[in-house]
């Protein structure tokens, strides 16, 4: 039985692998792109059992190739730079793919685990899973929150847990291929050990 991790060679995803391997766990699937060859760095000290690209991924699973041979999805795979203004590009990286992975889950009966975002919550000061408090700005927070819409209208009808994080300003290990959308925290790391300030 395999773990599937998709943005597995992102900063979150390639933490979570990291995990996985300090369980024990080496029987994973690294789910990725490599448009940013980079990346490749945040799965070099990890053990995986194989990696593939996240299109070649989802043919195969609609091919069939992984029924009955997935223990959960850890999807972390997305474009999360909120400045990216191609709206088709986001929605087919973030919401339609995400569907993809939640239906064939869902199907499986795979527990599926992924990556939601505090940007759904907009300019708001309220922080509540309620739909009131939701106003996102951007299309990177609209697809998210799309999303997790999905979500609470399939609540009571599915067949395996679904689990969605909606992450607050996270920072860390690996998160170095990121650029300008690493967190404030890596960018003041990196200006003081520059310049001492």
């Amino acid at each position: 039985m395999y773990y599937i991790v998709t943005g597995a060679a992102g900063f979150i995803g390639s933490n979570l692998v990291k995990a996985l391997n300090a369980r024990g766990e080496t029987n994973i699937i690294a789910v990725d792109n490599f448009r940013n060859a980079d990346k490749f760095k945040n799965l070099v000290d990890c053990e995986i059992a194989d990696y593939l690209d996240k299109a070649d991924f989802l043919k195969k699973i609609q091919e069939g190739f992984f029924d009955g041979l997935i223990k959960a999805v850890l999807h972390q795979g997305a474009c999360s730079d909120t400045m990216e203004t191609d709206g088709r590009y986001m929605m087919e990286n973030n919401y339609q793919y995400t569907l993809e992975l939640l239906n064939y889950c869902q199907s499986e009966d795979v527990p599926f685990l992924y990556a939601s975002s505090a940007s759904v919550y907009g300019g708001g000061s309220v922080f509540k899973e309620s739909r009131e408090f939701e106003s996102p700005l951007n299309i990177y927070a609209y697809s998210k929150f799309l999303f997790d819409q999905i979500v609470r209208r399939r609540r009571a009808k599915r067949s395996a847990q679904i689990v969605g994080l909606r992450y607050f300003n996270v920072y860390g290990p690996r998160e170095q291929h990121k650029g300008r959308m690493a967190s404030v925290a890596f960018h003041f790391f990196n200006q003081y050990r520059a310049c001492g300030q």
